[in-house]
Parts: C-alpha cells; structure tokens; sequence
C-alpha cells in the first residue's frame, strides 16, 4: 500500500491562495514604481530640455534622487499591501483554527454532542470534518456500550429480585455474559498505549 500526504496539514489550495495574493501584491508594487519613476523621470527630463542654465554631467546626477525618493515610496507601500495581506490571511486562518480547537476542547471535556462547524468560505473545512467523524464514531461506541451497560444493570437486578429461582438466574446469567463480552469487545476496539 502506498502512502499518499494527505491534504490537512499542507493545505494547497490556502498555499496557491497566500502565493497568488504576494505576487499580485509585489506585481502591483512593481508597476506602481515603473509608472511612477517613468511619469517623474520623463517630466524631470522635459524641464531639463527646456532649461538651458543647467549643467549636468550624467543623467544619473539628475533622475538619481528621484529614483531614490520613487524607491521609498514605493517600498512603503508594498510593505502597507503586504501588512495588510499578512493580517487577511493570519484572520482566515486563525479563525477557523480557534473555532476547531474551542469545539474539540468540549469534546475532550466529553461532550460528544459536538461538532464542528465551520463557515462557507473557512479554510480547514476538511479537518474539521474528520473531527467530526471521529467524534461520531466516539459517540457510536460510546452509545453501544452504555446500551450494553443498562442492560448488564438490569441483569444484576434481577439477580438480586430472583436470589432463590436456579431457572432464572441461569437465563440471566447466559444474558448477562453475552453483554459483558459485548463491552469487552467494544473496548477492545480502542487502541489505548499503555
């Protein structure tokens, strides 16, 4: 049997989604600095062409400053985008997460009436409902084996009401053994490291 990385800790889809959302940002910051530095440096070059008082050695000399204050500017706005993106995808993911972690705190407390729901558009979506067929699977074990008890609880009643009739307890003695090995097979299917 070959083993395949399953999707719930390496989530692709949140990946391809948070590397989409930093190129688009970085792209975005990009062509404003392109289109910034160009508009500037063309209408810095047009006044210099115009004025003949000004004597300058290398273009450098001339568009070197505003290419700098162009660089600033531009590296303080991708990092407000990238803030920004950083703290959307930190809610997107966090929220879930918390909900999932509040949820499974109650189950561990034993409520096995939990489940975990999520929104429509939550990541985590799959995890949450593997939970969720953990705690189902829990709460079906649990039920059988409370049914068995009942039944177990009844039987030792009826001991104690039939103490003088042989016929009846050995009836409820066959039953009662039937219900004991029940449980015990139903415990036994819990994998608990000792």
């Amino acid at each position: 049997m070959k083993y395949k990385r399953r999707r719930y800790i390496v989530d692709t889809g949140l990946q391809a989604r948070f590397i989409c959302l930093f190129v688009l940002v970085s792209l975005i910051g990009s062509i404003v600095a392109i289109v910034s530095f160009n508009y500037f440096a063309l209408k810095k070059l047009d006044m210099v062409m115009w004025s003949t008082h000004l004597k300058v050695n290398t273009t450098g000399e001339l568009i070197g400053p505003l290419f700098m204050y162009i660089n600033i500017i531009d590296f303080l706005f991708v990092s407000v985008l990238l803030i920004i993106a950083g703290v959307w995808m930190t809610r997107k993911v966090s929220g879930p997460l918390y909900r999932m972690s509040k949820d499974i705190r109650r189950v561990t407390d034993g409520d096995l009436s939990t489940t975990i729901i999520l929104r429509r558009r939550d990541e985590f979506k799959d995890i949450a409902h593997e939970v969720n067929l953990m705690v189902k699977h829990i709460r079906d074990k649990f039920n059988t084996i409370s049914e068995k008890y009942t039944g177990i609880s009844k039987y030792v009643e009826g001991f104690k009401l039939n103490a003088g009739n042989k016929d009846a307890l050995v009836k409820d003695s066959g039953s009662l053994l039937e219900n004991i090995e029940d449980i015990t097979g139903e415990i036994n299917g819990f994998k608990i490291k000792k």
